[in-house]
């Protein structure tokens, strides 16, 4: 059941997000123009150390807290369709979780952006430093990718090129508001339309006159094979695949991605769990005070800690 708070939280965004003052087709090229070349405020938080690299000319940034307690290592690939920049928020968010993973170090993936960046040289930019990661000494097994929406679709996507080419996988996946399928033919397009806050319509609008919203082809897949599975990860298979946590909300257009590659992985006997909250939008996790996305951490952490039993 979904919280109050979450309600009337979800019911103001839709109030904003329908608004005839905003275009949702425009989200995330208006994001990425307010972090484009943003300079840096963060200063991390006390006994973390922030440092950053670069490999092979891609960039990541290495966060170590000094209370670590775990040989986990956290992998965490950023969102924001392809398009935003590593910012602040999610330097902040990599103390999360390092906090939430008993000190893990949380490696932050600085991969290359839309357009000046083609699909899918991102999932190579992820590759490159979980690769990297490896050959530091740092054993498969002890990481645990993290990716939210885009990121999340990169979680999948470079995995799977990594299981194709013979690499050892990390020793968990986790998705949250996965987008897998960039040939946008999941029925929550349609079923979803009204709910969803951020790329739904409002109720007075017709489906049916909007289905070119609904179910638009993002700019940056325009010119790949949107069935490719290292760009709709739907659409590859998972046989030999490690464990995968899914989370979503039930107010989202890729609800039916989540369920989908859901299916995919029981059936290709993956250690995965798909764990929706009800009435809640996409990558609702991020807004952290709602009691829906600190059960969905929780969550999270009791199924990374299991890796450990």
């Amino acid at each position: 059941m979904q919280s109050l708070t979450s309600k009337i939280f979800m019911g103001a965004l839709r109030l904003v997000f329908h608004s005839p003052l905003f275009n949702s087709s425009n989200l995330s090229d208006n994001a990425a123009k307010l972090t484009k070349d943003k300079k840096s405020k963060y200063i991390p938080s006390r006994n973390f150390t922030h440092t950053k690299h670069t490999v092979d000319g891609v960039k990541y940034e290495k966060l170590v807290n000094g209370n670590r307690q775990t040989e986990k290592i956290v992998l965490m690939i950023h969102g924001g369709g392809f398009k935003i920049e590593l910012n602040d928020f999610y330097r902040r968010l990599a103390e999360k979780y390092s906090n939430l993973f008993c000190g893990a170090t949380v490696i932050n993936a600085d991969y290359g952006r839309f357009p000046e960046h083609q699909l899918p040289s991102q999932m190579y930019d992820v590759v490159k430093i979980y690769l990297h990661l490896l050959a530091s000494g740092i054993k498969h097994s002890d990481i645990v990718v993290i990716g939210d929406s885009a990121g999340a679709t990169l979680a999948l996507t470079s995995s799977l090129w990594l299981r194709d080419n013979n690499f050892p996988l990390p020793g968990h996946i986790v998705c949250f508001s996965l987008w897998a399928d960039a040939t946008s033919s999941g029925e929550s397009r349609i079923t979803n339309a009204y709910k969803d806050p951020f790329y739904g319509i409002a109720k007075h609008k017709k489906i049916e006159d909007n289905l070119h919203l609904l179910r638009r082809i993002s700019k940056y897949v325009l010119n790949v094979d949107r069935t490719s599975p290292y760009i709709s990860p739907l659409f590859g298979s998972f046989e030999n695949f490690p464990k995968v946590t899914l989370i979503c909300g039930t107010a989202e257009l890729d609800e039916s991605d989540n369920d989908r590659v859901f299916e995919k992985m029981k059936n290709a006997n993956v250690g995965v769990k798909l764990q929706k909250y009800e009435g809640m939008c996409h990558c609702f996790q991020l807004f952290s005070f709602l009691p829906e996305s600190k059960a969905a951490y929780n969550l999270v952490k009791r199924r990374i800690m299991e890796d450990n039993r």
